[in-house]
């Protein structure tokens, strides 16, 4: 799966913290590679130290700082993978740095189909605010960014829900969706919210027709505050994911994720699988 759509199966790349979040994004991790047949790395990042104020230069404690953070860090990842079904195949990576840096970089490095994190790491708060790295890959990743809540470690069957409207964005979300949906062999809901400037029906027709995926997916359309009724209609349905579209590459995309995107990735109870389009 490409940044802006389906592909086969490649490599899943995992971040994880200290978090208990974490554990659970692992596991749906682990859970969905198995599915889809794809490789599992798990990447733990330490970040660097910072210079001091006096100096300009980190002081030498601080490296041996870092050494036992690196050290903690493989045996969280040992610990992890140990709790996972898939752990003798699973690739454990430790890297200093930037967390969303560093997973961004081994996405790109491994040509994967998408990362997963957890919706807040460590230091994070507010139910309904996502964590700075789970925001920055959304925004800024080189493949879809699947950000997983706390209490959400496994994938279930439910159907994938796929939010559209008339951006480039949602054309991209709807191709990942139904690439997933047949990968993992469930039903594909198609969800649009009814508004005085929200999609007309023949828009949202040509954008499963242009996807290909004829009258075997079904489509509904929803009232109300757009990211509530997408977290709504995804729970009343019991969806396994939600898969939504946000802006493209542009100057202010790289630093901006769609009002909506953010919002039902900060309230959902369940994955959501944030899928950029090429603008």
């Amino acid at each position: 799966m490409s940044a802006s759509g389906a592909g086969s199966s490649g490599t899943i790349v995992c971040g994880v913290d200290h978090s208990p979040g974490a554990r659970n994004a692992a596991k749906l991790a682990d859970g969905l590679a198995g599915r889809l047949g794809s490789r599992l790395l798990l990447i733990h990042a330490v970040p660097l130290p910072l210079p001091s104020r006096e100096a300009g230069v980190a002081p030498p404690t601080s490296f041996v700082m870092v050494d036992q953070m690196r050290a903690a860090g493989v045996t969280l990842l040992e610990e992890i993978a140990g709790e996972l079904d898939a752990a003798p195949g699973i690739e454990r990576r430790v890297q200093i740095g930037g967390a969303a840096e560093v997973i961004a970089a081994a996405a790109e490095d491994a040509g994967a189909e998408l990362v997963v994190v957890g919706s807040r790491g460590l230091g994070s708060v507010g139910a309904l605010l996502l964590g700075s790295v789970s925001r920055s890959l959304a925004t800024r990743g080189p493949c879809p960014a699947l950000i997983v809540p706390d209490s959400r470690p496994i994938l279930g069957d439910g159907p994938i829900v796929c939010a559209v409207d008339e951006s480039e964005g949602a054309g991209a979300a709807l191709s990942a969706a139904a690439d997933l949906a047949g990968r993992l062999d469930v039903q594909l809901l198609v969800v649009t919210v009814e508004a005085n400037d929200g999609p007309s029906p023949a828009a949202v027709e040509r954008l499963i027709s242009a996807a290909g995926l004829g009258m075997s997916t079904r489509s509904i359309v929803t009232h109300g505050e757009p990211a509530a009724a997408i977290v709504e209609a995804a729970g009343s349905h019991g969806a396994g994911m939600i898969v939504i579209g946000s802006r493209g590459r542009g100057a202010l995309a790289a630093s901006v994720l769609g009002s909506v995107s953010s919002s039902v990735a900060g309230r959902s109870d369940r994955p959501v699988l944030v899928v950029r389009g090429r603008g």
